[in-house]
């Protein structure tokens, strides 16, 4: 539990650190920001963290390309990008399908130049999603699962690095009060009220789901013994939901409205039995070495 719980001290720290400056920072960039300063913890933490997160490689010898799962020769691990793409395409297209036959999503009226729309939009998803998936898998199936996985079973691994994974989608900081005026000490209000999300059980659909999707990627980096399969899973996934949700809204009225939750209209109760199947699967059966 020692690397797990560095990590969240990490975080936990950086958070915290990011609310401190919060007023000094959001001063010094507040005529380009349109937003306000709650906008800001999130973003400022993760910079913050990045040193500590160097050290800790450091600390448990995962500082270089095989410790962070970089290890595969350049070929073999562009094309299990490409390859984990095309998975995570599928999957959530699959997803996608479902939740449009099921009237859970349904098209947003046609808009003007359609075309150019459609471009941007792939273009966006695609650069995006790459991205997320490189700085994500690498920060948690590279150096989070790394560390766990030095000192304990892959069981408790999967469930320490899922659980850490899905923790930190819901940490949300929201804008003060409009009466508040913006001091010193308002980055520590509204870093107060980030962790609000974690009391309500409207959320339990999406971060069981999340937990889920981290458990899939857990099995795909134990599997492979690297993360270039789940930098591309984790691109793909973010492609499609970026693109479904441009194009189409969700009916809150529809019977099955249930299956999604309120994190981003994709993901929920339908997306968790999904990568649960898909874990069970991939465990089984996938890239299992022969005796």
């Amino acid at each position: 539990m020692r690397a797990f719980s560095y990590f969240v001290l990490l975080m936990l720290g950086a958070l915290f650190i990011s609310a401190l400056i919060n007023y000094p920072l959001y001063a010094l960039f507040q005529e380009s920001m349109s937003k306000g300063p709650h906008k800001l913890i999130n973003t400022t933490a993760k910079l913050i963290a990045i040193p500590g997160f160097i050290l800790l490689l450091r600390y448990y010898s995962l500082a270089n390309k095989r410790g962070l799962g970089y290890g595969l020769p350049r070929a073999a691990f562009l094309r299990d990008v490409l390859n984990g793409w095309l998975s995570g395409f599928m999957i959530l297209l699959l997803l996608s399908a479902v939740l449009l036959l099921l009237g859970v999503r349904v098209m947003k009226p046609p808009v003007d130049e359609l075309l150019f729309l459609l471009i941007k939009t792939f273009t966006v998803a695609l650069i995006g999603g790459v991205l997320i998936g490189f700085i994500e898998e690498t920060f948690f199936r590279g150096g989070l699962f790394g560390a766990i996985r030095k000192q304990h079973g892959f069981t408790v691994t999967l469930l320490l690095s899922s659980l850490f994974y899905a923790a930190l989608h819901f940490i949300k900081p929201l804008p003060l009060a409009g009466a508040d005026p913006h001091g010193w000490f308002s980055g520590l209000e509204i870093l107060a009220g980030a962790f609000d999300q974690y009391t309500e059980w409207a959320t339990f659909d999406s971060f069981l789901a999340l937990f889920g999707l981290g458990a899939f990627f857990a099995v795909v980096r134990e599997r492979t013994g690297n993360i270039a399969y789940c930098i591309g899973l984790h691109a793909g996934f973010v492609f499609v939901i970026k693109v479904v949700r441009k194009f189409t809204e969700v009916d809150t009225d529809n019977a099955f409205s249930f299956a999604v939750g309120n994190y981003d209209g994709m993901i929920g109760y339908l997306s968790a039995a999904g990568m649960l199947i898909h874990t069970l699967i991939v465990y089984r059966y996938w890239r299992v070495k022969k005796s």
